[in-house]
């Protein structure tokens, strides 16, 4: 299928499509969920090369998330997980290599995924960790040798995985804000907890814990960590919760985002009512006014190192397996402002 074909089956212009190859902003996350489906079931390549292998001669790679409307649904409508699918498409067709989504209810995840390999075998798995733990990732690991596990960590298991530092990302969060004389800080937990959180939660406390601040005394909150949306549910708790600090840390964007739309609608200004940062620099985090104060997730990165590992494995599959941390960076931008210290 050519480009312009796919353009025309989205009703979209070619530019579009090539925004979403390239894993550029400028698309809604739905649009860009269709566009990517309808390249991967047409085993769309990129014409980058003088020699393109053709679909039987390239490897195929599947791409497999499991499935709980809490954290991950089936169209990816999370701005995060859009990028990262997107950048790991275009980085799999820039390598001549193949790709299809498989989606499997996360219950189910291992049998599935073993039924659906044995009817059609891939040359490698790319496994969206994000919502499994480590006790569900280890058959999974055991049985499948050419296996990538991204956005998660699992250290008790020999396998490959790739994520970012969550620790770090909070400890420097944490630090920035102490730096900009906030002693008085909020903490908003996501709901539902996945691993990434827990992490950031304890990076987040070491850093208080380093300049001598009880992290026991850290005021909390917790609201829904997946989807962009005013807050609606206890609003007055939430506006309590505000009130009592100068600054607010938020597990990821998604909360970020949805607290400064809520303050905002609610007569506080953001910075200088209270001060907010975030987590994972998606997108949105550069349009919302004030732009947002977050921690940048090398997203790119972590999908090249993941096709890398995959295609060193195909060509070598006694390949030791690796473990890799890709550090985040603190982006400093308008929602957080220096208070003076009491």
């Amino acid at each position: 299928m050519k480009l312009e074909e796919i353009a025309e089956k989205a009703q979209v212009s070619k530019s579009t499509v090539s925004l979403v190859l390239n894993g550029k902003p400028g698309v809604s996350a739905q649009k860009r969920a269709e566009i990517l489906k309808i390249i991967t079931d047409s085993n769309y390549v990129r014409l980058r090369k003088k020699h393109v292998p053709k679909e039987n001669d390239r490897p195929h790679i599947r791409f497999v998330a499991g499935i709980n409307e809490d954290v991950i649904s089936t169209d990816y409508p999370q701005p995060f997980f859009n990028e990262l699918i997107t950048y790991i498409f275009s980085e799999i067709n820039a390598q001549g290599l193949s790709m299809t989504l498989s989606l499997f209810n996360k219950d189910t995840l291992f049998d599935d995924l073993k039924k659906k390999e044995r009817e059609e075998a891939s040359s490698g798995i790319i496994l969206l960790g994000t919502n499994l733990t480590t006790l569900f990732l280890k058959p999974i690991c055991d049985y499948f040798g050419n296996l990538v596990v991204i956005d998660t960590e699992s250290s008790q298991i020999d396998c490959n995985t790739i994520t970012m530092n969550n620790f770090l990302g909070s400890y420097q969060a944490a630090n920035y804000l102490l730096e900009m004389g906030h002693r008085q800080i909020g903490y908003i937990k996501g709901q539902p907890r996945i691993n990434n959180f827990f992490d950031r939660r304890r990076g987040f406390k070491a850093a208080l814990f380093n300049r001598h601040i009880d992290p026991k005394t850290l005021p909390q909150f917790h609201l829904p960590g997946m989807h962009i949306e005013p807050v609606k549910r206890h609003l007055d708790a939430l506006l309590y919760f505000v009130q009592s600090v100068t600054a607010i840390f938020c597990e990821n964007d998604y909360i970020a985002l949805s607290l400064i739309k809520t303050l905002s609608q609610n007569g506080i200004k953001i910075p200088e009512d209270i001060s907010i940062i975030g987590f994972d620099d998606i997108k949105e985090s550069q349009v919302v006014q004030p732009e947002l104060t977050t921690i940048h997730v090398p997203i790119k990165e972590i999908a090249e190192e993941t096709v890398k590992i995959i295609k060193e494995r195909i060509e070598n599959p006694g390949k030791t397996k690796k473990q890799i941390f890709f550090n985040p960076s603190l982006v400093i931008r308008h929602s957080v402002k220096e208070v003076q210290l009491q």
